[in-house]
């Protein structure tokens, strides 16, 4: 058997993710699909609206055969950490090809990425520009370097997979092949195609609660009656801020700094601001905690490193200790799986155990029972500790 790899967050998945799918195994000629997913939380730093298993079981029924999840520690992370977590775990698991979308299609990414990456490594833009943020210093580099400009969301994850690709020496093992995005764009709001919509215009549609006929043309029954129910945590900015301020105003400055990415005075500011600002709202601290040196996502990111008391050291331990944790497979990424057994290399979990929880899977349970706190439901009780992978027909 033959496998195509995809990485994904499916945040919520949609019909424009079930042609990614199906288009991935047309291409390619592969009989099976395999996924890597986010966990709880995404790239953003933000709550998934739905949990890792009703995303599990939407992408199974759209086409996946194998569901793994990105750790939190590379799930949470910029672009190029995101990528590096997700090539891994889908070469150790027996990918050769992985195809993702993008704007721009016609780009040769793995070209971009061998001309660009060793003046990206050593150009001292990054240590002395800190007006703007990375990725704009990111973007003028690779553009004196190859003449070329990457600005849209799934290009950049495209040359983050490419350069992924070169540092971990799969060159020669695993191909990628983008594929012409179609439909809405990653960012719309709005939706102005009649069966593919983009996650943000969905994402946009369940804060109006809007009747589930409104999501019937751009995904499947099961999400629509999803979607129609609302987002899985209630409210999350309000408890996020909560749980934040909590933690701020009573950790020394000295006990913050040690936080993952808490650094370069963020901590003082942060510190100040939540003193400062406790009856606002989060929109409103956020808006005076940015800077021009940081992405609203790069600082909620922070923030939630920050909820969780993730410590610099845990952090690269947790990086350096990738896994493949089973949440779906359907008949085919079973056998899939069994047959490729041998091959792989990282550790493979199906059932978590208490021991797991303390150990490899430490920051992924901490972000599940975080996420639990925030749901309208008590979801994680039965997400991890004993629970066995979906399995599908």
């Amino acid at each position: 058997m033959t496998a195509v790899g995809i990485i994904a967050e499916y945040n919520p998945f949609h019909n424009g993710h079930a042609y990614h799918l199906a288009q991935a195994k047309l291409l390619t000629g592969a009989n099976t699909a395999v996924v890597v997913m986010s966990g709880n939380f995404v790239q953003r730093g933000t709550p998934a609206i739905f949990d890792k298993w009703q995303r599990t079981a939407l992408a199974l029924e759209g086409g996946a055969d194998v569901v793994y999840e990105l750790p939190f520690a590379f799930a949470v992370q910029p672009a190029h950490l995101f990528a590096r977590g997700a090539i891994q775990l889908l070469a150790d698991a027996g990918v050769d090809t992985i195809v993702f979308g993008a704007e721009h299609a016609q780009l040769d990414f793995l070209s971009l990425a061998k001309q660009a990456h060793t003046l990206l490594m050593n150009n001292a833009a990054f240590q002395s520009d800190y007006t703007q943020t990375y990725a704009t210093v990111f973007n003028d580099v690779l553009a004196q370097a190859t003449g070329a400009r990457i600005s849209e969301p799934n290009d950049l994850l495209g040359f983050a997979y490419a350069t992924a690709v070169l540092e971990l020496g799969l060159a020669n093992k695993i191909q990628l092949l983008p594929i012409q995005r179609i439909g809405a764009s990653y960012h719309q709001t709005k939706i102005t195609d009649s069966q593919i919509a983009s996650a943000t215009a969905l994402r946009s549609l369940m804060q109006q609660q809007v009747s589930i006929e409104e999501y019937g043309a751009f995904v499947s029954k099961k999400a629509a009656n999803l979607l129609s129910q609302g987002q899985q945590t209630k409210d999350w900015s309000t408890a996020w801020y909560s749980l934040l301020q909590y933690k701020v105003l009573t950790s020394p400055v000295e006990e913050l700094e040690q936080i993952y990415q808490l650094n370069d005075g963020l901590a003082n500011r942060l510190k100040e601001q939540i003193t400062r600002q406790t009856d606002s709202s989060y929109e409103t601290f956020m808006t005076t905690f940015k800077s021009k040196r940081y992405t609203w996502s790069r600082l909620q990111r922070t923030l939630l490193y920050t909820l969780l008391n993730v410590q610099q050291q845990e952090m690269q331990t947790a990086l350096a200790q990738p896994y493949l944790r089973l949440l779906g497979a359907s008949k085919a990424g079973r056998l899939f799986i069994k047959q490729h057994r041998k091959d792989v290399s990282l550790p493979v979990i199906n059932r978590v155990t208490s021991e797991d929880t303390t150990g490899i899977l430490t920051l992924d349970y901490r972000a599940g029972k975080l996420y639990e706190l925030m749901a309208k439901q008590p979801v994680q009780q039965a997400m991890d500790t004993g629970r066995i992978p979906l399995f599908s027909e």
